[in-house]
């Protein structure tokens, strides 16, 4: 036999490989071990090829379970595929804006219907690079996010959460950006430190006795201001409490009232109270009964709520005005230098808005009380163990979970809206109907989907068939969970909350985190943001 000079992998490879799998070598076929070994490989985006952070977590993820496979445990290394919703969203719009097209060329079905198609083509590649690196998955198991068993769970936890009074419908402040036109959670913020301004504006007080400087900034929210507020500790204000000033630009009374919540070393000490778009402002509405007037839209732009001088205006234009208008009645007392924490949008980095939206969300408070006592308690353990204190801190400080997206991409959101009562919705999964009727009264579907991480949350679960599965019953919890430290909070600790919820035990018995692969200027790589 002549052997070649040089070994060429790529003559061989592929057909090992297909021997491997038709020989049933990634099958846990030892039955009559007890000792199992089973994990899931954190399905790839589907909205393009791997890059060498995947190949970093193939290499580890597939080194154990081969390990395991040598010792006689029956190991079961799982592959599945994730839609992605907004992550995909983002790369199948630069596609469209490549080709000189935009995503309001198209209905939502039709949109549905190309990410369907971009999505199943990068399915496929992607696939076929897994097999190339050689990882032993058992293909016979693959799960991708939108099959109709993962959705099909996803309804049946909403509608579990619902009836247990942990899914509600609100009016809260939420993280918006104005280009992608979706919501966010707050985790998906990115928070930079910046170089502003902190403008000192003179309300007058209504009885005429004087005026009260407040210090903002973001004088274009003013305009929908409805309180000033100070701390009642801050003698300086005591006397003002309960007087009201008229709101300049506006014309508009608005009261002067006092909540710890002012920091008496910030700015003036007196603080406008805007609930529309802060969410601190928002919660001392809550506390004080205050009206909410929203003067910034979901395009970014200036609403009818404002006066008829600012309506349309961007965010940035009416800024300007509003500071030019000021001047010109002087009431800009003063503006200094200020470095203060701006949240962007973790995709095109625009500034988020703080808009108040009706939204579904999740009562964390629960679901994180109970995982931390697992947790506690060592049912989990993480390495490094750093990630354990960091967990934990999550955990504490969680606030409640909005998962609607006002995007065409995903699971759609089984609520139905009665047209005449908008305060009574009811859950049904005849989500290809945009309006049913149900005892004699009509109903509209919502037209968000789920936050992506929703589903993805339930994945421990679904890649094993749900829990009558004997796939299910051999090997949950999965031994592992390993992944990089920028999912921890999106996807590892939402799997441990919601899978403790559903099955009161945990998704996995250990959490190891591996460190990132970066790009050439440092950054996280990330198909979304074309550095890969």
């Amino acid at each position: 036999m002549k052997l070649p000079k040089a070994y060429n992998p790529a003559e061989y490879e592929a057909d090992i490989y297909a021997l491997w799998e038709r020989e049933g070598a990634f099958l846990p076929l030892n039955k009559g071990s007890e000792k199992t070994f089973s994990l899931v490989l954190p399905p790839p985006n589907a909205n393009g090829d791997l890059h060498i952070g995947h190949a970093l977590t193939v290499a580890i993820e597939d080194s154990l379970t081969r390990y395991h496979r040598l010792r006689g445990r029956a190991a079961l290394f799982l592959p599945g595929a994730d839609h992605a919703g907004f992550e995909t969203w983002v790369v199948f719009e630069k596609k469209l804006n490549a080709e000189g097209k935009s995503r309001f060329d198209y209905s939502r079905e039709e949109l549905y219907a190309q990410v369907w198609d971009f999505v199943q083509t990068n399915k496929h590649n992607f696939e076929a690079q897994l097999r190339e690196l050689g990882a032993s998955l058992d293909w016979s198991r693959f799960t991708f996010s939108l099959d109709n068993q993962v959705v099909s769970t996803a309804y049946q936890t909403f509608e579990k959460m619902w009836h247990d009074d942990l899914i509600y419908r609100g009016a809260r402040i939420v993280n918006f950006c104005t280009y992608h036109g979706t919501g966010f959670s707050d985790i998906e913020v990115v928070h930079k430190e910046e170089q502003g301004k902190l403008w000192h504006i003179k309300y007058p007080l209504t009885d005429g006795s004087g005026h009260i400087i407040v210090a903002t900034t973001r004088p274009e929210t003013m305009l929908g201001d409805t309180a000033v507020a100070i701390n009642p500790k801050d003698k300086r204000y005591v006397e003002y409490i309960g007087k009201t000033v008229r709101l300049p630009l506006v014309n508009r009374e608005i009261p002067i009232i006092a909540d710890e919540m002012v920091d008496v070393k910030f700015g003036s000490g007196a603080v406008k109270i805007t609930p529309a778009h802060d969410p601190n402002d928002y919660e001392v509405a809550q506390r004080h009964e205050l009206p909410q007037i929203s003067v910034i839209g979901t395009d970014g732009k200036i609403t009818q709520e404002a006066p008829k001088a600012y309506q349309g205006l961007t965010v940035q234009k009416a800024r300007k005005k509003v500071l030019d208008d000021l001047k010109k009645e002087s009431t800009l007392v003063d503006e200094v230098d200020y470095v203060h924490s701006v949240g962007h949008c973790y995709k095109c980095d625009s500034v988020i808005e703080p808009l108040l939206r009706e939204q579904w969300f999740v009562s964390m408070r629960p679901l994180a009380d109970k995982a931390i006592k697992a947790i506690k308690d060592g049912r989990i353990s993480f390495y490094p163990a750093s990630k354990k204190t960091q967990t934990l801190r999550y955990l504490t400080e969680v606030r409640d979970w909005n998962i609607s997206r006002q995007i065409a991409w995903g699971i759609p959101i089984p609520a139905f809206q009665n047209v005449e009562d908008p305060g009574d919705w009811i859950f049904d999964e005849r989500i290809t109907e945009e309006t049913i009727e149900v005892d004699g009264k009509t109903y509209r579907r919502d037209p968000d989907v789920f936050d992506t991480w929703f589903s993805s949350g339930l994945w421990p679960i679904v890649t094993l068939g749900g829990p009558d599965s004997d796939d299910f019953k051999r090997f949950y919890p999965l031994n592992l969970m390993e992944t990089g430290g920028e999912i921890l909070h999106q996807w590892v600790i939402r799997m441990v909350m919601l899978g403790l919820y559903i099955t009161d035990e945990v998704p996995f018995t250990t959490v190891y985190i591996h460190g990132y692969v970066l790009a050439e200027d440092g950054a996280k790589m990330s198909k979304s943001l074309g550095n890969v």
